[in-house]
């Protein structure tokens, strides 16, 4: 079962992971667990990332390993990285710093130092 996949019934929110086991030993362990962001998409959201990395961020490798047209193929990787951006808390700095880059007026290099 997926993490990303596992909501409340009551009202419908991400649950988050208390409780680890591991099978060979019968240890466990417990506590509140983060989740990456990739974890915390559902099963659908994963395997179109996973895909989008196996096309090799080509979009339209991604349209045909889909079979879907290219304006689609994008809007779906489009509203996956709304959820990601969603899903991810970044700090003022760290905002500047992707708008800048988003811009064109720094490099990956130059970001990825400041970040």
């Amino acid at each position: 079962m997926n993490i990303g996949d596992i909501r409340c019934p009551s009202c419908g929110k991400p649950l988050t992971p208390v409780r680890l086991h591991c099978t060979a030993c019968d240890l466990y362990v417990v506590g509140q667990f983060e989740t990456d962001a990739l974890a915390g998409l559902n099963s659908e959201d994963q395997a179109l990332a996973i895909a989008f990395i196996r096309s090799f961020g080509s979009i339209k490798k991604l349209q045909e390993a889909l079979g879907v047209s290219y304006p689609t193929a994008r809007a779906r990787l489009e509203k996956l990285v709304e959820k990601l951006n969603r899903g991810m808390k970044m700090d003022p700095s760290q905002s500047v710093v992707i708008e800048k880059l988003d811009k064109g007026e720094i490099t990956v290099s130059e970001a990825l130092e400041v970040l």
